[in-house]
C-alpha cells in the first residue's frame, strides 16, 4: 500500500472534520446536503431531507439533481440560479417544493462554498428549512393588515393610528383626502409622519385646539385617561367647519392610539339654527301685544309672556311649570264645574297627541275674570306644533273688550249710514284689506250686474279684467299704506262687458276700505275717440314728407307742426309750439317769413314761393319750395295760415348732377368712340389729345408719359405749343419736377390760375412761359397706378373750374387705361414675336445639327426681330485663338466674310475677351472708329457685340449693326442676350454633336476591329476550323435577314456569330485539337465553352446583346442541349437560326476524323433533325429559301 503524502493526509482529515461537523449538525431541524464540485456527486446528506422533502437519500444519491423535480416551476429557475453559484455565498432563497403526496410546503435555501488548502473551492453546502408555518402566518397577517385597512377606509371619520411616540402607522382614505384637500403634502400627514409633532408646530387660531389634543394624546398614552372627545372649529375660508376628535388605546404587542376625527358640521349649524330660531321667538313673543301661552306635549306651560300677563292678570312665575287648564280654571269660573273642566282636559290632550281637533285655528271668545276681579272679554286662537314624538299648542289671546264696545256703539249709527249709502246714485262699497266686499250699495249691484249676496261672496280683483289685476292690486296697498287714493278704474260686468269709473276711497279706522266710484264710461269713451283722431291726423301730418305748420293769425304763433319741422329745427314739439319764428330763427330769416305770413292775411289769397334758400342749423344750404293757405272764420277773416314746404335741394341739385353727367357722358361716349380707331399708341396718342382738347374746349395741350427705366415723364404729344408757349416739352422732367412731376408724385390735380405766377414752376420756367396762360394737370391713371399726366391750357380771363377738373379726371382714366390697354397688347404682340423667334431658333437647333443653317435662322431672327440692320456671327477658333466669320445678313457687301480677328482686336475681339457685351451708340463719335476697316463703307450708327459663352467656355461673338440713332430699354438689351444664348447653344449642340459623332465612330470601328481580331485569334488557334468563322456569320446574316431583325439587332447578331466559339478559349489545346474522338469526361470540358463565353463577355455592356449565339447556339428544339437544357422557343431567334449555319458548316467542312459531307446529305441530315434540335421553322426557311445552295454562297 502506497503511503499517504502530507497533503493527502491533509485534505483526508479536513473531509473527515467536515463529515464529522455535518452529522453534529444532523441535530439542527434544518435539511443539508454537500456536493461534490468536481465530481457533481452528492457525498452526504442529512436525515431531515427525507422528513422536509419527503423523498429517499437513495435517489438523491443515485440522482444528484432530483430534488429540483420537486421545486415548483415558477420558481426553478430561481433555484437553478442559486444552485450554479460557487464563487460566494448565496442570499437566503425562500421557494415552493411538492412532496409526492402533492402537498405544497414552503422552503428556504443557501449555499456556500468549502476550499481546499490551495484556496479553491471544491465542496458546496446545501441548507434548507421548513418555512410552510411561518409563510402561512405571514400571509395570514397581510390579509388581515389589508383587512384592516379596508375597514378604516370605509369608515367617513378622519382616522389615524399612532404608535406610543406619536408616529402615525396606519391612515384611512378620509384622513388622506381631508389633507390633501387643505394643501397638505402626503409625507406631512400620512404613515411615518409624527403627528405629535404637527400638533406643536401648527400655528395662528388654530395652534390651541392643536395644544389641546396633543396634551390629550399624550394622557392616552401614560394611561391618565382611557378615552377624550374634543370639539373644535376648523374653518376654511370657503366654509365653516366644526370636527369633534375622538382619542382612545388598545395594546397590541405594544400601545396604540387611535384618533378619529369626526366631521360635525351639520350638527353645529343645526345648533346654531336652533338658537337663532329660539331667539326670534323669544323676541316675537317678548314684544307682541297678543298674549302668547306655549304648551309642552305634557300639557304643562312652558312660556308666557308679558303681553299675557297684562290680559289675564296672571304673572309669568306662577304659570310657567303648571298645567294650562290649572291656570285657566284660576279665571274662567266655567271651568269649576268638573264635567266641563274634562271635556276641556281632553279636547287639549288630543290636540296635545294627535294635532287635530274640529276648533283650531278658529278665534273664540271668553270671558275671563282678571284675579283683581275686573271682567275682560278674550279672544283664542288655539294651533298645534309638531315635536319629535309628539305635539305642542300655541295659545294666542287678544282683549277685544273695547272692540266689542265700540261695535255695538257703530251697529247703533249703522242703521243711518246704510239708509245713506243705499240710496246713493254712485256706486258704494266697503271692501277688507284682501279685498273681499263687505258692504254694497244698490247702485253698484246694479253697476256690475251682481246681485248683493253673490258680491258679497267675491273679491274685487274678481269683477277687475284679467291684464288690470296687478294695477288694482297696487291700488289697494298703495290705498292701505297711505289712506286715501283716487283713480280710474275698470271693472269687468256680469255679462263681460266693461265699465270705466272713477274711483276716490279712503281707509276706515277699522282697517276696512271705502270706495266711491262714479261710472264715467260714456266719458272715456268720447275721450278715446277724440283722442283716436287727434293721433290719426298727427300720424298722417307726420308721415307726410313736406314741413307743415300752423300758426295763428292774430300773434303769428305755432300752433301745430309735423315731424319733418322737428327734424329740420332740430328740436322736439314742445319747444316750438307757442313760439314765432322770430323765436326759432335768425332775424332776418324771421323777418322775411314774417312778411310773408302778413302777405297772405291782407291778401287773403295762398302764396306760392317757388324757391326759398335757407340755412340750417349745421351751415347747411337748403332750397324749399312752400305755399302758405289762409284758413278762415266764419265771418271771412284769416284765423290760421296753413304752411307747406317742400325740401326741393335733393331734386335741384339732381338736375345740376344730371346735366353734369350727361356732359360727363357725351365727353366720355365722344372719347371712347374716337379711340375705337386707334391699334396702336403711335395711332392712339394723336386720338387723345385731339379729342380731350375739344371735350375740353381748348387749344393748348400735351400728354406726358411715364419711362420706367428712365424714370422719367416724357412728352409724347403736345398741341398748340407752335402758338403759344406753355408748360416747357422739350425736355423729359424727373418725378416732383415741375407742375407734371409733382402731378405724377401726389397723384392729385393741379390748378394754375396763371402758370408764370404759379409756386410750382422754377424761375427759368416763369420766363420761358407767356403771360396770361394758366390750366390744369391731372395725373394719367390706370386702375392700379399712375402712367403719367394729362396738361390742358386756357388763356385768361377763362379759369377751369372744379366741373371741368372732374371731367377732364374722368377722361383720364379712361385715357390712362386706354393707353396701358394698348401697351400691354403691344408688348404681348412683343413677347409673342420675341418667343416665336426663339422657338424657331430652338427647333432649328434641336432639328438640325447643322451649324450653318441653324446661325443663319439666328441671324435672320435678330435682325427682324431687333429691328436691327445687319448682324452676323464670328466664331472663335480654339486652335489659332482667332475670330473667324461663319455667317451674317444685312450687309452691303461680302467684305464681312474676310473678317479674321485677335481676341482684344476691334469691338468683336473685346467683347470677347472681357466676356462682356459692348454696345456703341454712335460710332460717328471721335475714338468711336471700327478698328477694322471691311466696315468702313456700312455708314453704321449704332453697335452692338455680344460674346458667346456656353459651359464656361467661348464659342464667338455674335455683332448686331444699325445705320440709324438707336438708344435700347433694358428689355431690348435682355432679349439679345437671349438670343446670344441661343447661340451659344446652337454652337455648343452642334460641336458636342460632331465630336460625339466622330467618338462613336471611331469607337465601333474599334470595337469592329476587335471582334475581327478575336474571330481570328479563334480561326489562328483551332486549325481545322479555319474560315468557318467568317463562313457562319454572313450566312447566318443573309437569313437574318429574312426575319425582319433591326439593323442594330443585325449588328449584334453579327458580333454574336464572330464570337460564337470564344468560350473555346478556355478549352485546352489537348482536347480542342485532339485529332480522335473526345472521351466523356473531354466532352464534359469542351460543352462548358458556352458557358465560358457567357463569363467572359457579360461583363462587357456593348456585348451584352451579342450573347445569345454564343450562349445558346448549342441548345436543342426539343431541350436536350446545353448549357442550359433550354426548349423551342426559350433558345433566341438567332440562336436557333445559327445552330442550323453552324451544323451546315461543320457537315460541309473537312476535319481530321472525316470528310466533308456532300451537299444532299447535309440536307437530308438537317431536315432530319428538325423537330429534335432544331426549329422546324427555322430549317424550312433555310432549306426553302436557296441559302445553303451552291448559287447563295462559296462551299
Amino acid at each position: 500500500m502506497k503511503r499517504e503524502t502530507a497533503d493527502q493526509k491533509t485534505i483526508r482529515k479536513l473531509v473527515e472534520s467536515e463529515i464529522k461537523r455535518m452529522r453534529l449538525a444532523d441535530d439542527l431541524d434544518q435539511a443539508y446536503w454537500v456536493r461534490d464540485l468536481h465530481t457533481g456527486q452528492i457525498l452526504y446528506i442529512s436525515k431531515d431531507y427525507e422528513r422536509i422533502w419527503g423523498r429517499t437519500h437513495a435517489t438523491f444519491y443515485a440522482q444528484p439533481n432530483s430534488f429540483l423535480m420537486s421545486v415548483h416551476p415558477e420558481d426553478r429557475q430561481a433555484v437553478l440560479t442559486t444552485n450554479s453559484r460557487i464563487d460566494e455565498i448565496s442570499n437566503l432563497l425562500e421557494y415552493r417544493i411538492y412532496k409526492p403526496d402533492g402537498e405544497m410546503r414552503w422552503v428556504t435555501m443557501f449555499t456556500f462554498l468549502l476550499p481546499e488548502t490551495s484556496g479553491e473551492p471544491y465542496r458546496q453546502v446545501y441548507f434548507s428549512q421548513d418555512i410552510t408555518a411561518r409563510k402561512d402566518a405571514f400571509i395570514e397577517l397581510v390579509e388581515s393588515k389589508v383587512f384592516l385597512q379596508s375597514t378604516l377606509d370605509a369608515l367617513s371619520s378622519h382616522i389615524a393610528i399612532l404608535d406610543e411616540n406619536g408616529v402615525i402607522v396606519a391612515v384611512n382614505s378620509a384622513w388622506r383626502k381631508f389633507g390633501l384637500e387643505n394643501g397638505l403634502a402626503l409625507k406631512e400627514f400620512g404613515v411615518g409622519a409624527n403627528y405629535l409633532k404637527i400638533c406643536d408646530l401648527a400655528v395662528g387660531e388654530r395652534s390651541e385646539e392643536a395644544s389641546v389634543v396633543s396634551e390629550a394624546i399624550w394622557k392616552i398614552i401614560s394611561n391618565e385617561n382611557a378615552e377624550v372627545s374634543i370639539e373644535y372649529p376648523c374653518h376654511s375660508p370657503a366654509e365653516k367647519r366644526w370636527f369633534v376628535v375622538h382619542i382612545t388605546a388598545f395594546n397590541i404587542i405594544q400601545r396604540y392610539i387611535v384618533i378619529a376625527h369626526e366631521n360635525i358640521t351639520a350638527r353645529k349649524l343645526a345648533e346654531e339654527r336652533l338658537q337663532e330660531n329660539e331667539w326670534k321667538f323669544r323676541s316675537l313673543t317678548e314684544q307682541s301685544s297678543e298674549g302668547i301661552v306655549l304648551v309642552g306635549v305634557d300639557g304643562i306651560i312652558i312660556e308666557w309672556n308679558e303681553s299675557e300677563e297684562r290680559i289675564t292678570g296672571v304673572e309669568r312665575e306662577r304659570a310657567i311649570g303648571r298645567y294650562i287648564w290649572e291656570v285657566q280654571a284660576k279665571v274662567n269660573p266655567k271651568l269649576a264645574v268638573p264635567e266641563f273642566m274634562e271635556r276641556k282636559k281632553g279636547m287639549l290632550r288630543n290636540l296635545l297627541e294627535t294635532g287635530e281637533t274640529t276648533w283650531i285655528g278658529q278665534p273664540l271668545e271668553t270671558e275671563i275674570i282678571k284675579p283683581d276681579g275686573k271682567p275682560v272679554m278674550i279672544q283664542s286662537l288655539v294651533f298645534p306644533i309638531k315635536k319629535d314624538y309628539g305635539f305642542m299648542a300655541c295659545i294666542i289671546h287678544r282683549d277685544v273688550t273695547e272692540l266689542n264696545k265700540a261695535i255695538e256703539a257703530k251697529i247703533l249709527s249703522e242703521s243711518k249710514y246704510h239708509s245713506y249709502l243705499e240710496n246713493s246714485p254712485i256706486s258704494v262699497f266697503i271692501v277688507d284689506q284682501t279685498g273681499k266686499f263687505l258692504e254694497v250699495n244698490q247702485a253698484t249691484c246694479n253697476q256690475l250686474g251682481y246681485s248683493r249676496d253673490e258680491l258679497l261672496h267675491m273679491l274685487i280683483t274678481q269683477v277687475v279684467p284679467s291684464q288690470e289685476i296687478n294695477i288694482s292690486q297696487k291700488l289697494l296697498m298703495d290705498l292701505i299704506e297711505k289712506g286715501s287714493a283716487s283713480a280710474e278704474l275698470r271693472f269687468q260686468r256680469k255679462d263681460q262687458t266693461n265699465l270705466t269709473v272713477f274711483s276716490n276711497a279712503v281707509k276706515l279706522s277699522d282697517g276696512t276700505l271705502l270706495a266711491f266710484c262714479t261710472d264715467i264710461t260714456g266719458l272715456k269713451l268720447t275721450e278715446s275717440k277724440l283722442q283716436e283722431s287727434e293721433a290719426f291726423l298727427k300720424s298722417i301730418l307726420d308721415n307726410i314728407p313736406e314741413m307743415i305748420t300752423v300758426k295763428e293769425t292774430e300773434t303769428l304763433q305755432f300752433l301745430k307742426v309735423n315731424r319733418p319741422v322737428e327734424e329740420y329745427l332740430g328740436i322736439p314739439n314742445d319747444q316750438i309750439i307757442g313760439k314765432s319764428v322770430h323765436d326759432l330763427f335768425p332775424k332776418n330769416e324771421a323777418d322775411f317769413y314774417t312778411a310773408q305770413d302778413k302777405k297772405v292775411i291782407i291778401k287773403k289769397e295762398i302764396l306760392d314761393i317757388a324757391e326759398e334758400n335757407v340755412i340750417t342749423r349745421d351751415s347747411g344750404q337748403r332750397i324749399l319750395h312752400e305755399k302758405k293757405i289762409p284758413m278762415f272764420r266764419s265771418d271771412g277773416s284769416p284765423q290760421f295760415i296753413l304752411s307747406i314746404a317742400e325740401d326741393v335741394t335733393k331734386k335741384t341739385n339732381l338736375e345740376v348732377e344730371s346735366k353734369q353727367r350727361l356732359t360727363m357722358l357725351e365727353a366720355v361716349g365722344k372719347l371712347s368712340k374716337s379711340l375705337r380707331t386707334a391699334r396702336t399708341l403711335e395711332d392712339m396718342l394723336p386720338i387723345l389729345i385731339d379729342a380731350i382738347l375739344e371735350i375740353m374746349q381748348a387749344e393748348i395741350g400735351s400728354i406726358w408719359l411715364y419711362r420706367l427705366e428712365k424714370n422719367d415723364l416724357e412728352p409724347a404729344i403736345t398741341r398748340g405749343y407752335e402758338n403759344k408757349t406753355g408748360i416747357p416739352t422739350n425736355l423729359p422732367l424727373k418725378p416732383g419736377e415741375g407742375i407734371p412731376g409733382m402731378v405724377f408724385n401726389k397723384d392729385q390735380p393741379h390748378i394754375a390760375r396763371e402758370y408764370r405766377l404759379d409756386a410750382v414752376v422754377s424761375e427759368t420756367g416763369h420766363n420761358l412761359i407767356e403771360s396770361g396762360l394758366g390750366g390744369v394737370t391731372v395725373p394719367l391713371r390706370t386702375a392700379e397706378n399712375v402712367i403719367g399726366v394729362i396738361n390742358v391750357s386756357v388763356e385768361l380771363p377763362r379759369e377751369i373750374t372744379q366741373d371741368e377738373v372732374q371731367l377732364l379726371s374722368t377722361l383720364s382714366e379712361i385715357a390712362g387705361n386706354a393707353i396701358q390697354r394698348t401697351t400691354l397688347k403691344e408688348q404681348t404682340e412683343h413677347r409673342l414675336r420675341q418667343l416665336s423667334a426663339l422657338s424657331s431658333i430652338d427647333r432649328a437647333i434641336s432639328s438640325s445639327f447643322d451649324m450653318q443653317v441653324s446661325l443663319e435662322i439666328l441671324v435672320s431672327n435678330v435682325i427682324s426681330q431687333l429691328n436691327m440692320d445687319a448682324a452676323n456671327v464670328l466664331l472663335f477658333n480654339p486652335e489659332n485663338q482667332m475670330l473667324e466669320y461663319t455667317t451674317g445678313q444685312g450687309f452691303r457687301s461680302n467684305a464681312i466674310e474676310r473678317t479674321f480677328l485677335r481676341l482684344g482686336e476691334s469691338y468683336a475681339g473685346r467683347a470677347a475677351l472681357e466676356r462682356k457685351l459692348i454696345q456703341v451708340l454712335n460710332l460717328k463719335e471721335p475714338g468711336n472708329r471700327l478698328l477694322t476697316t471691311i466696315l468702313a463703307n456700312e455708314n453704321f450708327i449704332t453697335y452692338f457685340g455680344v460674346p458667346l459663352i456656353a459651359k464656361g467656355q467661348l464659342k464667338g461673338v455674335l455683332e448686331v449693326f444699325r445705320r440709324s440713332p438707336f438708344e435700347p430699354d433694358e428689355d431690348w438689351l435682355n432679349f439679345l442676350r437671349s438670343l446670344a444664348e441661343q447661340a451659344s447653344i446652337a454652337i455648343d449642340n452642334t460641336q458636342m454633336f460632331e465630336n460625339l459623332y466622330r467618338s462613336n465612330t471611331e469607337l465601333s470601328l474599334a470595337y469592329n476591329a476587335t471582334i475581327e481580331g478575336w474571330s481570328r485569334a479563334l480561326d489562328l488557334r483551332d486549325k481545322e476550323t479555319e474560315g468557318h468563322t467568317q463562313r457562319v456569320t454572313e450566312l447566318t446574316l443573309r437569313l437574318a435577314r429574312k426575319f425582319e431583325f433591326s439593323d442594330n439587332d443585325l449588328k449584334q447578331i453579327r458580333w454574336g456569330a464572330l464570337l460564337h466559339d470564344i468560350g473555346k478559349l478556355g478549352v485546352p489545346d489537348g482536347i480542342l485539337h485532339k485529332p480522335e474522338p473526345l472521351s466523356d469526361n473531354e466532352w464534359e470540358v469542351m460543352r462548358l465553352h458556352p458557358r465560358l463565353a457567357y463569363e467572359m463577355l457579360s461583363p462587357i455592356g456593348y456585348l451584352r446583346g451579342a450573347l445569345d449565339i454564343p450562349y445558346c447556339h448549342h441548345e436543342k428544339w426539343d431541350g436536350t442541349g446545353y448549357p442550359r437544357g433550354l426548349s423551342a422557343e426559350q433558345i433566341p431567334l438567332s440562336a436557333r437560326i445559327f445552330a442550323v449555319v453552324d451544323v451546315w458548316d461543320a457537315l460541309r467542312s473537312d476535319r481530321p476524323y472525316r470528310k466533308a459531307w456532300s451537299e444532299e446529305k447535309v440536307i437530308k441530315h438537317i431536315r432530319s433533325l428538325a423537330g429534335s434540335d432544331f426549329d422546324p421553322k427555322i430549317v424550312k426557311e433555310c432549306l426553302e429559301s436557296g441559302a445553303f445552295t451552291n448559287d447563295a454562297g462559296s462551299y
